[in-house]
């Protein structure tokens, strides 16, 4: 055990809102995921607390949460409720979401220029409309890259050279309905990316990197020479075969004026499945596949989006953050890192996690809890949009 962490609400931008910093709440759920916004939600006070706090508590005002005197997650007030008991009295409840929540919902400029530029361009024009700025993205990858053809437009040896199936302006443009966050995703994933929530009101641009180093360590031992490392309360390890496919098929070709048609086949095989036994062959269709190498990213993709339930965590952790002894500095617990895992029960060195989900409890029953969503390493993986072809 060590000290309790601390929780903190800090008021930003407002001359309005005289609440300062909040630290006194009854309860707190703190949601950080790579999937879909974070988001806050807290309980604080008394009869009294709405009228006391209504501004600050309202719809709009910006707060920035910090643990441990690190900033966890920036956003706004988007819902508050004073739910009444006669025998309890009343308390103050509110949720903060971050801009990426805003994205979600709100539809794409679909006049955003797509004939030329660079993803980056399309990316920047898009969150554009939320005033978000480019300074306010973390990239983590090159978006230095056409938005149609996938080519460099720096490259001169730095960047990995990708050459995508080229898109036609229809195809690139924003489609009618679509979201800002389901328009930037599309194309950042032709590219093997995705964007989540960084902290401080920070966008980040990446792909799930499961080969960092582990910085967490969650240890479930029974011997007793190997108990004082024990740091968890309660894990559950899922093995879930039921929608993983042994072979995935990708069957594709086209035609050229004056020549017959040409076939591309390619299959990605799960040798898990195939070696508990599971025979579950998958065939997709794929006419733009022009070759081989296309063929072979379009199988391996279409795997890896089908077997992200092999090998999950759910672990329960004491406190808000990463404790790794007694007397050792604070980690928070945070998405796109990895853990290493040991659990008797579980199977024993189970190796490293990377971690997708977090959510941070306090209430007055069950104290600080923490809860890890992970999946095995090597088990998520984005891969490109359909090669053309690599470049001598």
């Amino acid at each position: 055990m060590g000290p309790l962490d601390l929780v903190e609400v800090e008021v930003v931008g407002s001359a309005a809102a005289s609440a300062g910093v909040l630290d006194n709440f009854t309860s707190i759920a703190l949601k950080l995921d790579l999937s879909s916004p974070s988001e806050a939600n807290f309980e604080i006070g008394d009869d009294g607390t709405f009228a006391e706090l209504a501004q600050a508590l309202g719809p709009g005002q910006r707060y920035r949460v910090r643990l441990n005197g690190q900033v966890q997650l920036s956003g706004r007030v988007e819902s508050n409720d004073v739910p009444l008991d006669a025998g309890a009295g009343s308390v103050a409840r509110f949720t903060i979401r971050t801009i990426l929540s805003d994205a979600v919902f709100a539809s794409a400029d679909h006049s955003i220029n797509v004939k030329s530029g660079t993803v980056a361009d399309f990316v920047y024009a898009c969150y554009a409309g939320l005033g978000i700025s480019p300074s306010r993205f973390v990239l983590r990858a090159s978006l230095a890259r056409d938005i149609r053809t996938g080519r460099s437009t720096t490259n001169k040896g730095r960047d990995p050279e990708i050459r995508l199936a080229s898109l036609k302006v229809d195809q690139a443009r924003v489609q009618p309905g679509e979201s800002i966050y389901a328009a930037v995703d599309r194309h950042l994933r032709r590219f093997g990316l995705m964007h989540w929530d960084g902290p401080d009101d920070t966008i980040v641009v990446g792909f799930p990197n499961d080969q960092q180093e582990p910085i967490y360590s969650l240890r479930a031992l029974r011997a007793e020479s190997r108990r004082s490392g024990n740091n968890v309360l309660g894990m559950t390890r899922s093995q879930d075969y039921s929608g993983v496919p042994s072979h995935v098929a990708v069957h594709g070709g086209t035609y050229k004026a004056g020549a017959s048609r040409a076939r591309v086949q390619s299959v990605a095989t799960d040798f898990d499945a195939v070696a508990a036994g599971f025979y579950r062959p998958v065939t997709i269709k794929a006419e733009g596949i022009r070759n081989e190498e296309a063929g072979r990213n379009a199988a391996e993709r279409e795997l890896s989006a089908r077997v992200k339930q092999k090998d999950t965590l759910s672990v329960q952790v004491d406190g808000l953050s990463h404790l790794d002894s007694p007397g050792s500095a604070r980690v928070p617990w945070a998405v796109d890192t990895v853990a290493e895992v040991e659990s008797d029960s579980a199977g024993g060195a189970l190796g490293a996690y990377y971690v997708t989900g977090v959510e941070m409890k306090r209430d007055a029953a069950g104290g600080d809890v923490t809860s890890i969503t992970a999946l095995r390493s090597g088990l998520w993986r984005l891969f490109p949009d359909l090669y053309e072809g690599k470049l001598g």
